[in-house]
């Protein structure tokens, strides 16, 4: 009997071009659709947020859509993981303070803040980074990725307020910040795992392994 594939669903939130992270999920073997809409239900092994633009455009478009509804109620289901990538990851928390403070899904307790800039630091973090594990339970799902490279897009990160939530950080500057977060099933990177190359797929494939 073949084992049934991991089902993923991505959330469309009409800011994001969805192929990229499409692609990769195809590429990771996972049975992959796009949630509009039209979805009168989420039923997916895994929910992904992603995230290209601005905190306040991504959560008026999921409370106009009843998004937050729906995402919370999915989060109730005994097997349900919520995953967010960059904005996505920004939208779980309480609050954002970009452009102007607007609260965001609340899943993880803590804000969104901007990286100061000083001096020759730019406070946008664009680019090729690392990260490091901070807790170490999560060694036999991370260990092996602490070596490689994976691409960042941010002028604003999060600061979860329980620090056990933190499972890895990157640094900017001066600032070490939260760039792998987890609270029970809900999961976020501040990288890109779909345009981060070979690792960034493999990443991919680890979630799973997470969830279960």
């Amino acid at each position: 009997m073949l084992k049934r594939k991991c089902s993923i669903g991505i959330i469309d939130l009409s800011i994001n071009n969805l192929f990229s992270i499409y692609k990769s999920c195809l590429e990771a073997g996972y049975k992959t659709e796009i949630i509009n809409l039209k979805n009168k239900k989420i039923n997916y092994d895994i929910v992904i947020l992603p995230g290209v633009g601005a905190f306040k455009s991504g959560m008026s478009f999921i409370k106009k859509n009843n998004f937050d509804e729906k995402l919370h109620n999915y989060c109730e289901k005994k097997n349900s993981f919520i995953y967010g990538i960059c904005l996505g990851m920004q939208l779980l928390f309480d609050k954002s303070y970009e452009f102007r403070k607007s609260t965001g899904l609340s899943f993880i307790n803590g804000q969104v803040i901007k990286f100061p800039k000083k001096n020759s630091e730019k406070s946008l973090n664009l680019g090729w980074n690392k990260f490091s594990l901070k807790d170490k339970n999560y060694s036999k799902y991370f260990r092996k990725f602490e070596s490689k490279y994976f691409f960042y897009i941010h002028s604003y990160y999060a600061k979860p307020e329980i620090e056990k939530n933190t499972i890895a950080i990157s640094k900017h500057g001066k600032i070490n910040f939260c760039s792998v977060v987890k609270k029970g099933k809900i999961f976020g990177t501040q990288f890109h795992p779909e345009k981060s190359g070979i690792a960034g797929i493999e990443f991919l494939k680890s979630i799973k392994e997470l969830k279960s």
